[in-house]
């Protein structure tokens, strides 16, 4: 099981996707080793439907507007961190409502029927797929680009700079049910996590400087972390160097990763 804490976290969303990768019902492993393959897409993958002009995919850019700008997936639609965080919160960063989402996505021509691919050059464009999938958006018409943009150059595939023209479109989200409920804790939840004496753990995934306390993003209270938590930072689950940069290492090398620091399938994990 994993949850993510409701605060202003910027990066859980990763962690998220990778525990459903690892953890999810055994299917056939393909060359990453994953137990749910059928999150990734991979560049080869999304040209062949970009060339065949499949009606139903819609391709979602979630990087700053000058980066989408400068160049991005052709037909791929605009979304920034900001489009998806609660505007009225008091508190930064916290999760945009459904309302919110519904109309953002509608608004970009994207109807709940679509099949939405998503890079991002960061942990944005897993963010957005995991506020998607706990107010009900079905997983299975979601796909996380393996490698990101650079994986899709490195290929030799054509980037536009010019916004695809839209039609607005009807987006309903069915709201969080039962089954999407884990993706979300309160403080309470993990507070009482803490003292599981094992059974549970509450994951730290920011940059080192973060976890030390020697860098305070905007909007957060005060430097530092919770107190007893793991930490590992979300860029160790993705290859660092080579041709394939960027791209989600091997289900055995996470595996180890997670296992080295006591996360493993029979624990309840709590992400911030």
């Amino acid at each position: 099981m994993q949850r993510d804490l409701k605060d202003n976290g910027r990066v859980g969303g990763i962690v998220i996707l990778l525990i459903f990768i690892l953890f999810g019902v055994a299917e056939a492993i393909p060359n990453g080793g994953y137990s749910r393959p059928d999150l990734l897409i991979q560049p080869d993958e999304l040209k062949e439907l970009i060339d065949r002009k499949d009606p139903g995919i819609r391709i979602i850019d979630v990087r700053e507007k000058i980066k989408y700008l400068a160049g991005h997936i052709p037909g791929a639609v605009h979304i920034w961190r900001p489009d998806i965080v609660d505007k009225d919160h008091p508190i930064p960063g916290m999760m945009a409502p459904q309302a919110q989402m519904e109309e953002l996505l509608g608004r970009l021509g994207i109807n709940d029927r679509n099949r939405l691919i998503l890079y991002s050059d960061g942990a944005d464009g897993t963010r957005l797929w995991w506020i998607l999938a706990y107010y009900g958006f079905p997983i299975h018409q979601m796909k996380l680009l393996d490698g990101g943009l650079d994986g899709w150059k490195a290929k030799g595939f054509p980037t536009e700079m010019i916004p695809p023209q839209v039609s607005p479109a009807l987006f309903r989200l069915s709201g969080k049910m039962k089954s999407t409920e884990p993706l979300l804790c309160t403080l309470p939840d993990v507070k009482e996590a803490l003292k599981s004496k094992g059974k549970k753990v509450v994951l730290d995934v920011r940059a080192k400087t973060e976890y030390l306390g020697e860098q305070t993003l905007s909007g957060a209270a005060r430097p530092g972390r919770i107190p007893g938590v793991v930490w590992i930072e979300w860029k160790e689950v993705l290859i660092k160097e080579g041709p394939y940069k960027g791209y989600w290492k091997s289900g055995e090398e996470i595996r180890r990763l997670f296992a080295n620091i006591g996360v493993t399938p029979e624990k309840e994990v709590y992400i911030y």
